[in-house]
């Protein structure tokens, strides 16, 4: 009896802690938390929803970001062009490359995009909106705050939408974690990978972008002298 009192006792300490773990949302590494504590990209353009996922709003704005003059209307004109049928994420990658630019995927965890953004690299997420609506939403991650656990995002009808690591973190599994980055292809990432770098120039090659491709790999080159495409 004494032992079943004792269990019973536990039990809301226990749930405590667990709910304490779920509000505090994902855990950073040792070396993520030695990044800036704070940092925001406030260059990044921003475009209003064009439609419900918002994909050509976020995808203008960082094609703008790196000096591409365009539009939500002009992305979803090529969208029809060169990538009608395709899923959502994928058209947005082929519209990306057709203007020459490279585009990087990154781990599904969040710490590979704090780094990013500490590095001055705005970030393309698809989250699930959740409690909005059925499906997903694109938005472009350009900041983050480690002391009070807080994202920054280009997302929706917000500039500068303010979000908590654990409810970004639900909202990205939700959508399949799925996060890239969109730059020119002569700049390589932070802490780049040579397997994924490589990947993403064959991928320009691939679409018939050729010159970008051969600059991905001159990139590479000067991190990883014998990559080859």
């Amino acid at each position: 009896m004494f032992q079943y009192a004792r269990v019973v006792k536990l039990v809301p300490v226990v749930l405590f802690f667990l709910l304490v773990g779920c509000v505090g949302g994902p855990q950073l590494l040792p070396e993520t938390k030695r990044l800036p504590e704070r940092v925001e990209l406030a260059d990044v353009p921003f475009f209003q929803l064009s439609d419900a996922q918002g994909g050509a709003s976020a995808l203008a704005a960082l094609l703008n970001h790196h000096g591409v003059i365009s539009s939500p209307g002009l992305v979803d004109e090529r969208i029809e062009k060169l990538a009608k049928g395709q899923g959502a994420p994928a058209a947005l990658e082929t519209v990306a490359r057709s203007y020459d630019l490279l585009v990087y995927p990154l781990p599904g965890r969040l710490d590979a995009l704090l780094q990013q953004v500490a590095a001055g690299n705005p970030v393309l997420v698809m989250q699930d909106r959740l409690f909005a609506g059925p499906g997903s939403q694109f938005a472009i991650l350009v900041g983050y705050d480690q002391r009070e656990r807080t994202l920054l995002l280009r997302s929706g009808n917000s500039r500068r939408w303010s979000t908590r690591f654990a409810s970004f973190d639900d909202a990205w599994a939700g959508a399949g974690r799925w996060a890239v980055l969109i730059q020119p292809a002569s700049q390589l990432p932070a802490q780049p990978v040579e397997s994924t770098w490589v990947q993403a120039a064959r991928d320009l090659q691939q679409q018939g972008r050729s010159e970008a491709a051969q600059r991905a790999l001159r990139a590479a080159h000067r991190v990883w002298p014998t990559a080859a495409l």
